[in-house]
């Protein structure tokens, strides 16, 4: 597997947390987007439907295809080749849609509310005139800035702003962000025939200092 895949992987399951600050209606929600790493360049193509408890996320790039597909009956990351399946651990972090783009997802008003934003100025994106919004993520402490259309309200663009040696910035650039969009359930159901492997818990790491675990949670 090449270094590129590699850091693909390493950036679809650890984008982000996930800050917990919308909780799951009976909604639905489209949304798609474009990503670029200011180091690897074209990062493919996010896309995530949402409806109600449910969600499905697809990560596309020119190396590499997953999909990921929460339902009642858990969180499941599928093989590329759709003939298997992982299934995280209760509470896992990966239940969360904001794990996969720490952006709105639902109402951005809400999201803006709940994240704690504050409106840094007005920028034109392309043709669209948009408000800034900066905020911090709380679960992964990373600094974000949000623009929203002036008009719709929607996201334009979300920027996860970077940190030398320890983390690339990361642009989305949203082509399509839909609520009340038609969802079918048949997007949340596993293929037929899919074998499904529960994935391990992750372990606590022992402190070397005090010889106790930390408070790392599972995900």
């Amino acid at each position: 597997m090449t270094r590129t895949v590699l850091f693909f992987l390493s950036i679809v399951l650890a984008l982000g947390s996930g800050s917990g600050a919308q909780k799951a209606t009976n909604q639905t929600l489209f949304y798609e987007a474009k990503l670029v790493s200011s180091s690897f360049g074209d990062l493919g193509i996010r896309r995530m439907w949402i409806k109600g408890n449910c969600m499905r996320w697809e990560a596309c790039s020119k190396d590499l295809k997953m999909t990921l597909i929460k339902n009642g009956q858990g969180v499941f990351l599928l093989h590329p080749w759709k003939k298997s399946a992982g299934k995280y651990p209760p509470g896992s972090n990966r239940e969360k849609p904001g794990t996969y783009l720490p952006g709105p997802s639902g109402s951005p008003k809400a999201f803006l509310a709940g994240v704690k934003a504050v409106r840094c100025g007005s920028e034109k994106v392309g043709k669209e005139s948009c408000e800034v919004y900066s905020y911090t993520d709380s679960q992964t402490a990373r600094k974000c800035k949000l623009w929203l259309c002036a008009a719709s309200g929607k996201p334009v663009k979300l920027v996860l702003m970077g940190e030398h040696g320890k983390a690339d910035t990361i642009t989305a650039t949203y082509t399509k962000f839909e609520p009340g969009a038609k969802v079918d359930d048949s997007l949340f159901r596993l293929p037929k025939g899919c074998q499904v492997r529960t994935m391990p818990e992750r372990q606590a790491v022992p402190d070397k200092a005090a010889g106790k675990p930390d408070n790392a949670s599972a995900g």
